[in-house]
């Protein structure tokens, strides 16, 4: 079976098109309150990466406010509404959930850069809660539903929370500085590598297998989807397994050499299975001719390459090269994957047809334009972190940060600019 993109941007299925979902207006006008408070992060992201020497936390601080403020809500947003989607489930997602998920969100990053370690773990418990009440409502969606094609995909959206609670708590007991010295070093691998690669990894995985196709108006590679099932139920115990030796390579001796080893082994299965997933979608996206293709296209190339080289840094314990791997992570495959998201579900929150379409000709215009900035910047950033922390900021970086920057923007104008709804009886 393959998926044919629609006009609502989902993949087509045997059973019958989600109505009580969708019921009272278009499929995605329940996230337009999650897309304008992530465009409200991602405007912080900005602003701190190019004027954080004076602001609180520094430049990393954006770090915090990209996994924190914009993935968080964009993962708890999407993955319940293509839950929804997908399993034909009616329902909406609770209206407490966003207002309370981001007070617990800017807890902590008042936290942070403050030292305030109450805030950081009370914001993390009201933030843990949230996502574990998500869990059980995604468990439910699936376990109700009639055998959906895509059920697997909800299975991912649930290992990906779980993933995210677990990683809250190890992020909660480092802001309350329970570990120190070379166990506090492990614990941040641990939480970086669970955050990135299970929390946002995960769902990116289990998403762009279906919805990377819709958004470049092609088809599904066959069997990709049933490939990709099998790889992230096996990516997904092994990230735990990696994760948990992570955090225990940081005992001393033989034994933290042993741990680190197995974590390199689990690194290694999950680059596989996002090698399983990644593949299929390029091939779909060289096949596609919609502008709309190359973000997508870039984001599968990078994610492989990313989680290989990762292998290969816990293997050899060089962790220097770790500030490279998460600019890779973050610009090239979870940053990218967003804007490419936001680019394609954009025209579909306009309110009326010739707006929306209006708003599909900008985004799309520039598209490779935008594609090969983005990317050509991340490369620049990359490379400049490769050459260690020192030259992180140094003047290729803040080229590249400008051509990320310039890129978001552009496809940010071309998003929110309004053309003037047409006047009655025209």
């Amino acid at each position: 079976m393959t998926s044919e993109p629609d006009d609502r941007g989902e993949p087509d299925s045997p059973a019958p098109t989600n109505a009580p979902t969708t019921r009272g207006g278009r499929p995605f006008d329940r996230l337009r309150p999650v897309a304008l408070v992530a465009a409200g992060y991602a405007l912080a992201c900005a602003v701190w990466v190019v004027f954080g020497t004076a602001l609180p936390g520094g430049r990393w601080f954006a770090v915090h406010l990209f996994t924190l403020g914009l993935l968080t809500n964009l993962v708890l947003g999407l993955s319940h509404h293509f839950s929804r989607t997908l399993t034909h489930r009616p329902g909406t997602m609770p209206a407490w959930q966003l207002p309370v998920a981001n007070a617990g969100i800017l807890a902590v990053l008042i936290g942070v850069p403050s030292d305030v370690t109450w805030a950081v773990v009370a914001g993390a418990t009201v933030l843990t809660a949230v996502v574990f009440l998500s869990y059980l409502r995604l468990r439910t969606m699936r376990r109700t539903a009639l055998a959906p094609r895509f059920g697997w995909v909800v299975r991912s959206y649930e290992r990906a929370h779980g993933a995210f609670i677990h990683g809250a708590i190890l992020g909660a007991l480092l802001g309350a500085s329970v570990f120190a010295g070379a166990w506090y070093s492990s614990a941040r691998i641990a939480h970086a590598h669970i955050q990135l690669l299970g929390w946002g990894g995960m769902t990116l995985l289990a998403t762009i297998v279906f919805f990377g196709p819709t958004v470049g108006r092609t088809r599904i590679v066959p069997g990709a989807d049933a490939r990709a099932a099998g790889a992230l139920r096996l990516g997904a115990t092994a990230l735990t397994v990696a994760v948990l030796s992570l955090l225990l390579s940081g005992a001393a001796g033989g034994v933290g050499f042993a741990f680190r080893i197995v974590a390199a082994a689990g690194v290694a299965v999950v680059a596989w299975s996002v090698t399983v997933v990644c593949v299929p979608v390029a091939r779909a996206m060289r096949a596609s001719r919609s502008p709309g293709r190359w973000g997508v296209l870039a984001v599968a190339a990078w994610f492989p390459l990313v989680v290989w080289a990762d292998a290969i840094v816990v293997a050899t314990g060089s962790w220097r090269w770790l500030d490279a791997l998460g600019a890779s992570v973050i610009l090239g495959v979870l940053a990218q994957a967003i804007a490419s998201s936001l680019g394609y579900l954009s025209p579909q929150l306009r309110p009326w047809g010739a707006e929306r379409d209006a708003t599909r000709h900008r985004v799309e215009t520039s598209a490779l334009v935008r594609a090969i900035g983005w990317n050509a910047g991340t490369v620049l950033v990359v490379v400049t972190a490769a050459a260690g922390p020192g030259a992180f900021w140094a003047w290729p970086a803040r080229v590249g940060w400008g051509l990320v920057l310039a890129s978001a923007f552009a496809q940010a104008i071309a998003i929110v600019s309004v053309r003037r709804a047409p006047e009655a009886g025209r």
